[in-house]
């Protein structure tokens, strides 16, 4: 991560925190204001279902209270007590009484529990009903019980919850009329009206008898997914009624209201800290940048020109402007820049002058080897001459010869020294590297006596960017140097391998190797190690390696030969990697 962007996530973070630390505290508070609200909500509401139920209790009780007395209800018990009525007929009285009193349940019982007549159920006429038989043990007349009971429906006989009283009747032994409203889905709909919330009417075992909710579908469910989100309530409240002991209750009435109004509120507040969040922090971000642009431009300069000057460009400056400690640290840089560069040239013509020197030295103390036999080879001559000597034609013929073999090895110096100067520059381009290790190994088709050779050339090896023709000089220098090593034969192994971004070439031999004093010295001019040579050749082969960019070094022990290894950059390595992966 630059400077740049840390600066400007430094700003951001700045603008960010103290809004974000508004926005928890706001929103737990909205979210209390929430919950107290709610909770003061659901309280009138469970408190006005209580006196809904309640009143549908007395309706009952005053509904049954009221047959009780009634001259239908006296007949009944006369026509009983005279055998004058027919079962059916009896059977079908209560059916007639339900309706105009708003009862959903209502039967006459006997004293025993039996049924003389049955409005919900009439075919339990003249059959104990235990369902009713035994109000009077558990509740006084005219007050209303929750009880489940049994009525004839669409598709038979159902359970149905209800709220059920009973009264005594007249007759002798006394006839008893229990009957009661059932809560059913219209009831609980209106419960649900009544409350503007939802109704779930619950039988002991938790099964849902009936249910209703009069809040509105739709979207809310977003606005109560965001009021959940950031803090409002984490479930949805409601409140339970019971319906009977408390400690048994035979069904429980749960009341749940929406609060789809104060969630809106609480969320659009929510929303707009986090828009005002959000425009802080984006203000912040391009203030931090606009100010972290302007103190890390001249900081990004610096970088780019330090990566130049380590790449050897002295040539880099820093041309930002800038104030202050960093100013100053620009002005140093570029100034360092130009003394190097200035070093540079300085160093530069030192070495060449110190290199022509050391040159013209070598080149002397070369050619006065070979003008020694030259000069004593020519006063032989003269004296001879003057002499009138009988043996001069052979003096003059191996004199001569001499003189000969001195101005030819002159020659060979000379012509080394030019081609060690004037070493053209390399026309590089992409070379296969198996194909040059094969040319090597062409020109050798028969090894020398004794000698074995070993090949070793690594699989699909990348192509080399290289001049084939110097390459191919360099190799067989390095060939023919293991050769001369091996007069009495042994074994020359020429191997190539991938080297990271570079292709390795390595001549080995078994000869007797490089004392470890000349092992740094056989690549400087004119040093040699073999008997007429000149000491250009690895000089020569180095520098070659060099301005293909890349390089040659040696490797000996005593006694155990030597191992020479060119290495060769690769004509694209990014491509090369990618098409061997």
């Amino acid at each position: 991560m630059t400077l740049r962007t840390k600066l400007a996530l430094a700003f951001s973070l700045f603008a960010a925190v103290p809004l974000a630390a508004t926005l928890v505290p706001v929103s737990r508070a909205l979210g209390r204001a929430l919950t107290t609200e709610h909770a003061a909500r659901l309280d009138g509401a469970a408190a006005a279902v209580q006196k809904e139920l309640a009143r549908l209790g007395e309706h009952a009780a005053g509904a049954v209270t009221d047959l009780s007395r009634a001259p239908e209800l006296e007949a009944l018990a006369r026509d009983r007590a005279a055998d004058g009525a027919e079962l059916a007929e009896a059977a079908a009285r209560a059916g007639e009484w339900m309706g105009p009193r708003g009862l959903d349940v209502l039967a006459v019982l006997e004293a025993d529990g039996r049924v003389v007549s049955s409005g919900h159920l009439p075919g339990r006429a003249g059959d104990p009903d235990p369902e009713l038989a035994d109000l009077p043990g558990a509740a006084r007349p005219g007050r209303a019980v929750p009880r489940v009971v049994s009525r004839a429906g669409p598709e038979g006989v159902e359970p149905v919850l209800a709220l059920v009283a009973w009264a005594p009747g007249p007759g002798e032994p006394p006839l008893r009329v229990a009957g009661g409203v059932a809560l059913t889905e219209a009831r609980a709909a209106r419960l649900a009206a009544l409350t503007g919330g939802a109704v779930v009417i619950r039988s002991a075992d938790g099964e849902v008898v009936a249910a209703a909710s009069a809040e509105a579908p739709g979207p809310a469910r977003g606005w109560r997914r965001l009021r959940l989100l950031f803090g409002g309530l984490s479930a949805a409240p409601r409140r339970t009624i019971a319906l009977g002991p408390a400690d048994a209750p035979v069904a429980r009435v749960e009341v749940s209201l929406a609060s789809e109004g104060l969630a809106r509120a609480e969320t659009t507040v929510l929303l707009a800290f986090l828009g005002a969040l959000a425009a802080g922090v984006a203000a912040a971000a391009t203030l931090g940048a606009v100010l972290a642009a302007r103190i890390t431009r001249p900081l990004e300069g610096l970088r780019a020109a330090a990566a130049r000057v380590a790449g050897g460009d002295l040539a880099a400056r820093v041309d930002v402007r800038a104030g202050g400690e960093v100013g100053e640290l620009v002005r140093a840089f570029n100034a360092m820049t130009q003394d190097l560069a200035q070093g540079r040239v300085r160093l530069a013509q030192a070495e060449r002058i110190a290199a022509w020197r050391e040159v013209a030295r070598r080149l002397a103390h070369e050619i006065k080897n070979p003008l020694t036999p030259i000069a004593m080879s020519v006063e032989t001559l003269r004296e001879a001459h003057a002499q009138g000597r009988a043996d001069f034609p052979e003096i003059f013929d191996e004199g001569t010869q001499a003189i000969g073999e001195e101005v030819r090895r002159l020659k060979r110096i000379v012509d080394e020294f030019s081609r060690f100067a004037r070493l053209p520059a390399p026309e590089r381009a992409e070379v296969p590297a198996e194909e040059l290790a094969a040319a090597v190994l062409a020109l050798f088709p028969a090894a020398p006596p004794g000698v074995e050779v070993e090949r070793a050339i690594a699989p699909d090896l990348p192509a080399v960017l290289a001049d084939r023709d110097q390459v191919m000089q360099v190799l067989l220098n390095l060939v023919r140097n293991a050769l001369d090593a091996m007069p009495s034969g042994g074994r020359l192994r020429l191997a190539a391998y991938r080297d990271r971004d570079a292709v390795a070439f390595e001549v080995s031999d078994s000869g007797p190797g490089i004392a470890p004093g000349d092992l740094e010295r056989v690549f400087e001019p004119y040093f040699t190690t073999k008997p007429g040579g000149t000491g250009l050749g690895l000089a020569i082969a180095r520098r070659i390696a060099e301005e293909h960019g890349g390089a040659l070094d040696a490797a000996s022990s005593p006694g155990a030969g030597a191992t020479f290894t060119l290495r060769l950059p690769v004509a694209r390595p990014q491509a090369q990697a990618a098409r061997g992966a």
